[in-house]
């Protein structure tokens, strides 16, 4: 069993933090800036909770679940072992000798259930105790643990938001077609699902179909007209046609 102090109490904390408590780990205290947040996952944990950094409880590793821009705000407050879950920030942001990155790869919602065993969780550390640390707790919740630096993590980011945010605002226009048009949204779901599990078993490149595709002008052209009334994504369809054209 390892004692974690959590940083931190938005949707990757919480779905982290209570993974971590039902594989065995103890939580043993909550850190956030707000204290109806804090409150709120310590309830869950059976926990306590702080506001005040100077109060951060020492335990056997501090998780940073916060967002980028306060790593380093709250890290300084931090003189035990500790490892943040960004996906861009390297590790010498963290600024001592047992410091560490515990990425989980996915989007998380606080009122949608994840299943962590299927998550790939990312390590990194300066330590080599600590780095062992980090793989048993990875280990515990998840069945796909990498080792993956600095570098790999930026670039592997970069892809993780082309392949998940920007997919899901292509799948808010669709919607806002079918809206206009009162076509339930629902009827494009079996096509999304199976574009996404096409791509388990085969390259995406050799997984592509559509009019761009197949060099169907024609059909890329009327549907082209056919967003005469919305120029931002009449020139994201003809960007991305163009594109898929290119490596076809």
């Amino acid at each position: 069993m390892t004692k974690i102090t959590m940083i931190g109490a938005g949707n990757l904390a919480s779905h982290l933090s209570i993974a971590l408590k039902c594989a065995g780990h103890e939580i043993v205290q909550v850190y956030s800036r707000t204290e109806k947040s804090a409150d709120l996952l310590a309830s869950q944990l059976n926990c306590p909770y702080t506001i005040d950094k100077n109060s951060i409880a020492q335990s056997d590793i501090a998780l940073i679940a916060v967002k980028d821009d306060a790593i380093e705000e709250v890290e300084k407050y931090i003189d035990f072992p500790k490892a943040h879950t960004s996906g861009t920030k390297d590790l010498e942001c963290l600024t001592t000798n047992t410091s560490g990155v515990f990425y989980p790869l996915q989007t998380f919602t606080k009122s949608s259930e994840i299943e962590f065993k299927n998550i790939p969780i990312c390590i990194e550390s300066n330590d080599p105790l600590l780095n062992k640390l980090l793989i048993d707790l990875g280990n515990s919740i998840s069945d796909k643990v990498y080792a993956i630096n600095s570098q790999q993590r930026r670039q592997l980011h970069i892809a993780a938001v082309i392949a998940c945010n920007f997919s899901n605002h292509m799948y808010r226009f669709s919607e806002e077609i079918c809206t206009a048009y009162s076509i339930p949204f629902e009827i494009l779901h079996p096509l999304i699902l199976e574009t996404a599990n096409k791509i388990q078993s085969i390259s995406p490149s050799k997984a592509q179909t559509g009019p761009a595709q197949r060099g169907d002008d024609l059909t890329i052209q009327k549907h082209i007209s056919l967003l005469e009334n919305n120029s931002e994504l009449q020139e994201i369809y003809k960007t991305l046609s163009d594109s898929i054209k290119k490596y076809s």
